[in-house]
């Protein structure tokens, strides 16, 4: 008798020879073929083995006589994250030894188009099949969960994920984010470090002492800001006001007040009292409300000066200058610094030039002074086509500035002595209090109108 035998994985067959058998009888291949067809065995037979069996019979043992293949399951996706999702929150120790708290790094900016996830996708396995000639199906892999979030999007193929915006990346109940406002809930202190963001911030505290804050686009902050840095691409808001600080946007300013600041501002500045601070406003200046005065410190201004009270009592020092816009003023003061260090050098370059041109005459010129004196011509040549442009671009923002014209200072209220004003190339010493008045400019100098 041939015993079959499958497993029940349906992967294996066996086949059981019992010695029972008559003496001499031969064993036939035939027999087990049959023996196998009439378990349903197909696939996998092993015929090297029925071979061997038949030729040296193998009696009451187990014998493996046919194989099934076993499927591949296939495997599940995966993702790897391009960004950190927690942060240590804690300050750096310096190489001087000393701890840094400003730069904490707590928020991760990222680009449009940025990777940051890569994908790898899941694989759909290989079938088998049994020794019964049945097809064993794999279990295919399962895909990622769906970790798409805002301002996130697929490549083409999907085994990338990225960044539709300028924005800051979180990973929030298994969600990528990229969020165009940053909102820091409490004070910009030595618990967040500096902030600097590729979209907006709002912060719902204050800015502490020595902290920087720089957005891509917009600032708000909700509390003041103490003797600190903001620079925005955007516009910024102050809910309260700034004292001590610096300053900076491309946009309009809104604050309370500003008091002992540096300030330059490309757009409109809106506040109700600005004290003892420099500023620079591309556009109009204006103070409001109750409180509404300029006292103390420079401001240049590209369009109108408007405020209620300008000076004190006291004869504050307040140097009022209207006329020249946000773009202007950056090349104008960029220039005022670079005339000079030019020109200084092109002294320097004259007298060496001068000396190296008296050992030439006296046959004295050695290699390496030769060498020098060509530099120093050829720098001679650079540095002097330099100042020519400078000037010449210095001369043309001036035109620039006599055609666009110029705006007016507009007092409502009191101006006090200790005020200069210049409109253009007019300047203006207020040496007695004037109320009511407007100061603008004409081709004979400043004249004072009614405000």
């Amino acid at each position: 008798m041939i015993k079959v035998s499958i497993s029940s994985d349906k992967l294996q067959a066996t086949i059981n020879i019992e010695s029972s058998k008559s003496e001499g009888e031969v064993l036939n291949i035939e027999d087990i073929k049959t023996a196998l067809n009439d378990a349903g065995i197909t696939y996998g037979i092993d015929e090297n083995m029925l071979l061997n069996i038949c030729d040296k019979p193998i009696y009451d043992k187990d014998i493996v006589i046919a194989n099934g293949i076993e499927p591949i399951n296939g495997k599940d996706g995966t993702y790897k994250l391009n960004f950190k999702t927690e942060k240590e929150l804690r300050p750096k120790e310096k190489e001087d030894g000393t701890v840094d708290f400003y730069n904490l790094e707590i928020v991760e900016n990222v680009k449009k188009g940025q990777i940051l996830c890569e994908i790898t996708p899941p694989t759909d396995g290989k079938d088998g099949m049994s020794v019964t000639g049945e097809i064993i199906y794999s279990i295919p892999g399962k895909p990622i969960p769906n970790i798409l979030g805002k301002n996130t999007e697929y490549n083409e193929d999907k085994t990338l994920i990225l960044s539709s915006i300028d924005g800051q990346v979180e990973f929030i109940n298994e969600k990528i984010n990229v969020n165009e406002t940053l909102y820091i809930k409490e004070n910009i202190d030595i618990s967040t470090g500096n902030i600097k963001a590729l979209g907006n911030i709002i912060i719902m505290g204050s800015v502490q002492p020595g902290f920087i804050v720089e957005a891509a686009g917009n600032i708000e902050v909700n509390g003041n800001v103490y003797s600190a840095t903001l620079k925005a691409g955007g516009s910024i808001i102050l809910r309260s006001g700034t004292i001590g600080s610096k300053i900076v946007c491309e946009g309009d300013l809104t604050s309370k007040f500003i008091e002992n600041s540096n300030v330059f501002i490309k757009g409109n500045i809106r506040t109700s009292y600005i004290m003892n601070s420099n500023i620079k406003c591309g556009k109009t200046l204006q103070t409001i409300g109750s409180k509404s005065k300029i006292v103390g410190g420079s401001f240049v201004v590209g369009e109108n000066i408007e405020t209620r009270t300008i000076g004190s009592i006291a004869n504050v020092r307040t140097y009022l200058e209207i006329g020249t816009d946000s773009n202007n003023i950056e090349k104008q003061q960029k220039l005022l610094k670079e005339i000079p260090a030019l020109e200084k050098k092109l002294e320097s370059l004259k007298s060496l030039i001068s000396l190296l041109q008296q050992y030439k005459a006296a046959n004295r010129l050695t290699k390496d002074k030769e060498k020098m004196y060509e530099d120093a011509l050829y720098s001679y040549k650079k540095v002097n086509s330099l100042l020519i442009n400078d000037k010449l671009e210095l001369d043309k923002i001036t035109e620039d500035i006599k055609a666009k014209g110029y705006g007016r200072v507009i007092c409502t209220d009191t101006i006090y002595p200790g005020t200069t004003i210049k409109i253009g190339p007019f300047q203006t010493r207020i040496r007695e209090a004037m109320t009511y008045k407007s100061f603008y400019y004409t081709d004979n100098g400043i004249s004072i109108g009614k405000a």
